[in-house]
């Protein structure tokens, strides 16, 4: 049987593959810079391609979109048409597949609790929400055009992933929140876990937080994501968020606490485990 590996690309990237399948969530790799993303921005194809090349894949089955955030999104229509890929995610992904005039490329859209067949891979999405403070909701109704706005990417729905494969099973959980239950009959070997903005929840909080992900679904492997500041390219060392958005310290010490028995670590970047 393939041995089924992943590999963390930075904000809320996962790479799932059995060396001939593999999926991916959302692919950002432009990472523009903080003035580019209070002016317009647009995917850098020479960030995309060298992203590509460092996660070792030439084809992908399908590209994930987690919600429709610029920190999501913004790449995920133009990786899908470089690697082959099935761009999945909501409507409002969609939207933004359209507008960068690519809406005969394949897409899915994503209902939650009903599974696809995307390659080797069974993928679930399970409803989430966004985290506290969602700058941009609501739904993206209109085709965007690049360059675009930040604030153009509306969030739209927003999903947790589940990925089964006969060697294991993932769950890409973005996001830090959850919608009670939701995960509840879910099992997961390994969990990205969102963390950004976990840090200035209370600790109740985020204990309830790692009960309703990571703890409901047995991961016996946690690595969480959405940590790092997203403005910086990758070809630097990636730096946690500034402590004015969140407190990545505070959550760990959390986590470290309740994960008994649990391979709790931040993933390195590009590295396939």
């Amino acid at each position: 049987m393939p041995e089924l590996r992943t590999a963390f690309a930075g904000v809320s990237n996962v790479l799932v593959t059995d060396g001939s399948s593999a999926v991916l969530v959302d692919g950002f790799f432009s990472r523009p810079s903080l003035l580019k993303m209070a002016t317009r921005v647009a995917p850098d194809r020479k960030r995309i391609d060298d992203a590509l090349g460092r996660l070792g894949v030439t084809g992908f089955d399908a590209v994930l979109v987690a919600h429709s955030h610029v920190d999501h999104v913004l790449d995920a229509p133009v990786v899908a048409q470089r690697t082959g890929a099935t761009l999945a995610g909501s409507p409002s992904t969609r939207k933004v597949q359209e507008g960068y005039g690519l809406a005969a490329e394949p897409f899915e859209e994503l209902v939650p609790g009903r599974p696809v067949e995307f390659g080797a891979f069974t993928v679930t999405p399970v409803e989430a929400v966004h985290s506290a403070g969602d700058r941009v909701p609501g739904e993206i109704t209109e085709p965007v055009r690049l360059p675009a706005r930040s604030k153009a990417f509306k969030t739209g729905r927003c999903y947790s992933f589940h990925i089964a494969h006969p060697a294991g099973t993932v769950l890409v959980h973005a996001s830090a929140n959850f919608v009670p239950g939701a995960l509840a009959g879910h099992e997961a070997d390994v969990c990205y876990l969102g963390v950004g903005q976990a840090g200035k929840q209370t600790e109740a909080w985020r204990e309830r937080y790692w009960r309703e992900t990571a703890g409901a679904v047995g991961a016996q492997t946690v690595r969480p994501v959405h940590w790092d500041a997203f403005w910086r390219p990758l070809s630097k060392p990636l730096k946690v968020l500034p402590k004015v958005f969140d407190d990545l310290g505070t959550t760990m010490a959390t986590f470290e606490r309740l994960a008994d028995g649990v391979d709790l670590a931040l993933p390195e970047l590009w590295r396939l485990e």
